[in-house]
C-alpha cells in the first residue's frame, strides 16, 4: 500500500499536497519505490505514461473515507518522470524522504533549475530566471527585467520605457529564453501585469510561485565576479531589488565564489521584432527548447550549422535581436566573408576545433561546484584547442581587407584570454600524466610529481604485472580468448568474458559475481582474491593521495573560473560566424554579401530574391523575383490564390534581417537600407483561449504597426480584411496602406485579394506588381513570377479544382459567383469613399485602448 498506514501520516501528506506549487510535481520516496499522488498522478499518468492504467486508489486513514489517486515507479520509471516533467513539461518537481517520521524535502528542481537533479536529468543546459518590475503610473511604460544566467555565468540587466504593448519586453523574453520569472510587483501593476503575463504564457515561461524573502545586497555581491562590483554598485534600486529576489530564489546551490558577471541587455541599436514577426516569418519557435531540437521549418534551424550548445543559443539571439548601426554589421559581414572565401580554414575550424570543443557552460557550473580531474582536464582541453583557434585567425586575418573586423570581434579577445589562461597550462602540464591518458584514454596525475603517489603507483603497477600473468593463465586454462581482465574499487581485479561465451566457464571453479547483459559476466577466482586484499589497501591510499592532488589543482582552477563566460562567449560567436558561412557556401542557391545603406536610406534592391527556408527544403528549384523599393516606397501586389504573394513578401522581410544579423543573403546581389524594425500582419486565425476573433487578431496586428512603425522601418501586410464583410475589408485595407504610404512613408510590401486596391498604385510612392498566371484548355498555371500591373481576378475555383474539390461542388459555385458578379459589385462612388477613409486609422488605433 502506498498510504492509508496511519492518520498522522495521511495528514502529513495531504499537507504537503495542498500547500505545494500548481506547477509542482511532488515525488515520495519509499525506499526501493517512489509514490505521487492526486493530481500529480493523473498529470504523470496522463503527459509521461500516455495511460492511466497506472493509476490506482487508496483510502486515506483521515476519518472521512476520503480516497486518493496514487501511481508506484521504479527508480527507471522515477528518473523518466523527472527528466520529462523538467524538461519537456516544463514543470517543477520536489523529492520528499521520510526522515524521523516526518515528509522532508529531499531535492528541488525546475527547468531553470537542475543542479540538484543532475544524476536523473543529467548536465543539462541551465535556462535564465527572469525578474520583471512594472514600474508603477497610468502612462508609464517603464520596465526593469534581470536575468539570473546560470548557463553564461552571467547577470542581465535592462531598464527601458516600453510602447504600451510592451513590445520590448516581449523581445527580450524570446531573445533571453526562460523557463521560469519572478513578479515583483504583479499584483499592484493590475493590467500591465496581464499583457506581461499572456507573453511568458505564449512563450510558455512558467510563473515562479512561493518566493524566499530577498537576499541582502551584500549576498548579491559575493556572487559577482570583483571586475564587475563596480559596475553592480551603479544599477538601479529597482535592479538591485530584482537581483536580490533572483539570489534568494535561484542561486544558492551555486555558491559564493566571485564569477557572475554584469551586462546590460538594452535595446539601443537593436532592430524591433515582436512576436507577431517571429511567427509570421517562422524565424524560430517562441517556447524555445534547448534540450529537444525542433523539427519545424524555420529560419533558425536553416541556418543552424553550430557545432556548440553555446553557439546555437547565440544565433538564435542574434536572430532576435538583429543590429541597426551598420558599422557592426559589416564588421560582421567581413568576418563571414572571409570564412566563406577561406574553405580550409572554415572546415578546420568547425570540424577539427568546434567539434571537440568542451562545452564551456557546463564546465563553468561544475568547477563552481565540486570539480573533478576530468573537469579539470576539459578546461585544460579548450585552452589547447583556443592556441589552435588562434593560428587559424591569424591565417584568415592576411587578407588586410578583413583583418581589423576579426581582431576587434575575436582574436583580440581570444590573445587577453590566452594570456590570462596561460598559468593553468603550465600547472596542468606539470601535473597531468599526458602518456598514460594517450595510452588508457584515461587522465591521472604524473607519478613522479609527487614521491608518495609514486611509490603507491609502483606497487599498484606491480599487482598489475601479476593479474595480467594469472589473465594469460586463465585464458589458456578455461580455454578463452576473450577473457578481459578489469578492475574497480568493489571488487578489485576480475575477469570478464561476454554471455557469448559463458559456457566456456560453466562448472569452473571460479566464483560469478555479476551478470548483465551489456558487459557480460563478471566472475573471480582464488589466486584473483590473494592480490586483491593488496590492491585495494594501495588503491584507497592512492585516491586518497591524488585527492590531494587534485584539491589543490581545483583551488589553483577557481582563480580562471571568471575566464570561462568569456571563453564561452567567444567559442560560440566563432561558432556563429562559422555556420554563418558554412550557410552560404555550401547552399544550393546562390547567396552574397548585401551591400548596406545608412538608417533612412529607403532603399532595397534585390536581385534574384529567394525565401531561404522553402529553398532548403524543396526538391523543385526556386523561382526567384527581384524586390526593387525606392522611390515607390509602396508595392500593392495582387495575385492568384497559391500564386507566391506571401512568399514574395516573406523572401524580402527575411533577406533584411539575416543582413542586419550579419549574414548572407538569398540574392544574386543586394542594396539594403538598414531598418529599425520589421513589421508584419501575414495570416488570418483567431485565438479563441484569449477570446480574439480573426478579425480583432487583424486589427491587433495593425494597430501595432500603425502606432510603432517609423519611417524606417519595413511594413509587410499580406491579406488583410479577410476577417469581416467584403465593404469593411477593403475600406479598412486601404486605409492602413494609405496611412503607411502617406503618413508612415516607411518601405512596405501589401498583399491583397482586394484588386481594387491596385488604384494606390496611382499616388506618388507607390506601385502594382501582380503574380503571373498562365492559362492553357482552361487549366491554371502559376508562373511565381512578379509583373507589373494588378491581377483581374483571384482564380479561387481554379485553385479549389487544382486541390481536387468535387467537380458538382465547384460547377455550383461557378454558377453563384456569376449570379453575384452581376447582382453586386462595388460602385465608382462607395470605391472613393472608402479609399479616402482616413479616419479608420483613429478607429484601429483605439482597439488597444
Amino acid at each position: 500500500m502506498s498510504g492509508g498506514k496511519d492518520e498522522v501520516s495521511d495528514k502529513a501528506l495531504l499537507k504537503i499536497l495542498k500547500s505545494k506549487s500548481p506547477n509542482t510535481i511532488a515525488i515520495f520516496s519509499r525506499g526501493e519505490y517512489f509514490t505521487v499522488y492526486g493530481d500529480d498522478a493523473t498529470f504523470v499518468a496522463t503527459n509521461i505514461f500516455k495511460s492511466d492504467v497506472c493509476v490506482k486508489t487508496f483510502t486515506l486513514c483521515t476519518g472521512d473515507s476520503q480516497q486518493m489517486k496514487f501511481i508506484s515507479v521504479n527508480r527507471g520509471q522515477y528518473e523518466k518522470v523527472v527528466r520529462e516533467t523538467i524538461v519537456l513539461l516544463r514543470c517543477s518537481v520536489e523529492l520528499f524522504g521520510s526522515e524521523q517520521g516526518e515528509w522532508k524535502v529531499l531535492k528541488r528542481g525546475s527547468p531553470g533549475n537542475t543542479v540538484e537533479f543532475e544524476q536523473e536529468v543529467g548536465v543539462a543546459d541551465q535556462a535564465p530566471v527572469l525578474a520583471v518590475y512594472l514600474h508603477p503610473g497610468e502612462e508609464n511604460n517603464r520596465v526593469t527585467l534581470c536575468a539570473w544566467d546560470a548557463g553564461n555565468v552571467r547577470i542581465v540587466t535592462s531598464e527601458f520605457n516600453d510602447t504600451p504593448s510592451y513590445s520590448q519586453t516581449e523581445q527580450c523574453i524570446f531573445g533571453l529564453c526562460p523557463t521560469e520569472y519572478l513578479f515583483l510587483n504583479e499584483n499592484s501593476a493590475g493590467t500591465k501585469a496581464k499583457k506581461i503575463a499572456q507573453m511568458f504564457t505564449k512563450m510558455e515561461v512558467h510563473l515562479k510561485q512561493q518566493l524566499k524573502p530577498k537576499s541582502t545586497w551584500q549576498e548579491v555581491l559575493e556572487c559577482v565576479n570583483h571586475d564587475h562590483r563596480e559596475e553592480a554598485e551603479k544599477q538601479s534600486d529597482t535592479v538591485k531589488e530584482c537581483l536580490q529576489m533572483l539570489h534568494s530564489n535561484v542561486s544558492e546551490e551555486y555558491g559564493n565564489t566571485e564569477k557572475y558577471t554584469i551586462c546590460d541587455y538594452g535595446a539601443h541599436g537593436i532592430m524591433q521584432i515582436d512576436s507577431c514577426a517571429v511567427e509570421a516569418l517562422e524565424l524560430f519557435q517562441l517556447n524555445y527548447n534547448y534540450l529537444e531540437k525542433s523539427n519545424n521549418l524555420t529560419l533558425f534551424n536553416v541556418l543552424n550549422k553550430c557545432k556548440t550548445l553555446p553557439g546555437e543559443k547565440l544565433l538564435r539571439d542574434w536572430i532576435s535581436r538583429p543590429l541597426c548601426q551598420i558599422e557592426h554589421i559589416n564588421e560582421r559581414l567581413d568576418v563571414v566573408e572571409a570564412l566563406f572565401e577561406q574553405q580550409t580554414i572554415r572546415q578546420k575550424l568547425r570540424e577539427s576545433i568546434l567539434a571537440r570543443m568542451p562545452d564551456c557552460s557546463q564546465l563553468a557550473r561544475r568547477l563552481m561546484r565540486k570539480s573533478t580531474l576530468q573537469d579539470l582536464n576539459r578546461f585544460y582541453q579548450a585552452a589547447t584547442l583556443l592556441e589552435t583557434v588562434e593560428m587559424q585567425l591569424i591565417q584568415l586575418s592576411e587578407n588586410e581587407k578583413f583583418a581589423a573586423s576579426i581582431d576587434r570581434l575575436l582574436k583580440k579577445d581570444l590573445t587577453a584570454i590566452l594570456k590570462k589562461v596561460e598559468r593553468f597550462q603550465v600547472l596542468c602540464d606539470e601535473f597531468f600524466d599526458f602518456d598514460y591518458e594517450r595510452e588508457t584514454k584515461e587522465i591521472r596525475v604524473r607519478v613522479d610529481f609527487v614521491p608518495e603517489i609514486q611509490e603507491i603507483r609502483e606497487k599498484l603497477d606491480d599487482v598489475e604485472k601479476i593479474a595480467e600473468k594469472l589473465r594469460k593463465k586463465y585464458s589458456a586454462k578455461l580455454d578463452c580468448d576473450n577473457l578481459k581482465l578489469d578492475k574497480n574499487a568493489q571488487y578489485g581485479y576480475y575477469f570478464r568474458v561476454t554471455l557469448k561465451d559463458e559456457k566456456n566457464i560453466r562448472k569452473k571453479d571460479v566464483h560469478i559475481l555479476e551478470t548483465t547483459k551489456g558487459s557480460g559476466v563478471k566472475f573471480t577466482v582464488g589466486e584473483l582474491g590473494d592480490i586483491n586484499e593488496e590492491f585495494l589497501e594501495y588503491h584507497l591510499k592512492y585516491t586518497k593521495a591524488e585527492e590531494e592532488v587534485v584539491s589543490m589543482l581545483c583551488k589553483k582552477a577557481e582563480d580562471f573560473i571568471p575566464l570561462i563566460p568569456s571563453i564561452a562567449q567567444l567559442i560560440a560567436t566563432l561558432d556563429v560566424f562559422v555556420s554563418l558561412s558554412t550557410f552560404a557556401a555550401t547552399s544550393s542557391g546562390v547567396y552574397s554579401r548585401p551591400e548596406l545603406l545608412p538608417l533612412g536610406s529607403k532603399r532595397l534592391h534585390l536581385k534574384q530574391c529567394r525565401h531561404p527556408v522553402i529553398e532548403a527544403n524543396s526538391e523543385k528549384p526556386f523561382i526567384p523575383n527581384d524586390v526593387v523599393l525606392e522611390n515607390n516606397r509602396l508595392i500593392i501586389l495582387t495575385g492568384a490564390n497559391m500564386g507566391g504573394k506571401s512568399t514574395y513578401l516573406r523572401s524580402a522581410a527575411l533577406s533584411i534581417l539575416l543582413a542586419q544579423i550579419g549574414s548572407f543573403v538569398p540574392c544574386d546581389s543586394a542594396t539594403i537600407s538598414v531598418v529599425d524594425g520589421i513589421f508584419t500582419r501575414v495570416g488570418a486565425s483567431d485565438k479563441q483561449s484569449q477570446g480574439i476573433s480573426t478579425f480583432m487578431a487583424e486589427m491587433l496586428d495593425c494597430s501595432a504597426i500603425l502606432q510603432r512603425a517609423t519611417a524606417n522601418s519595413f511594413v509587410v501586410i499580406d491579406e488583410l480584411g479577410r476577417g469581416t464583410s467584403t465593404f469593411d475589408g477593403f475600406g479598412i485595407a486601404s486605409a492602413i496602406a494609405q496611412d503607411i504610404l502617406n503618413r508612415i512613408e516607411c518601405l512596405s510590401i501589401f498583399a491583397t485579394h482586394f484588386h481594387e486596391m491596385g488604384e494606390l498604385a496611382e499616388k506618388p510612392g507607390a506601385v502594382a506588381l501582380q503574380m503571373g498566371v498562365q492559362i492553357e484548355n482552361n487549366q491554371i498555371h502559376m508562373l511565381y513570377k512578379v509583373l507589373d500591373g494588378v491581377a483581374q481576378c483571384s482564380f479561387g475555383l481554379q485553385v479549389a479544382k487544382m486541390v481536387g474539390i468535387d467537380g458538382s461542388v465547384i460547377e455550383t459555385a461557378s454558377r453563384l459567383l456569376e449570379k453575384l458578379e452581376r447582382k453586386t459589385q462595388i460602385d465608382e462612388e462607395k470605391k472613393k469613399e472608402l479609399l479616402g477613409a482616413a479616419d479608420l486609422r483613429l478607429a484601429i488605433l483605439n482597439l488597444v485602448k
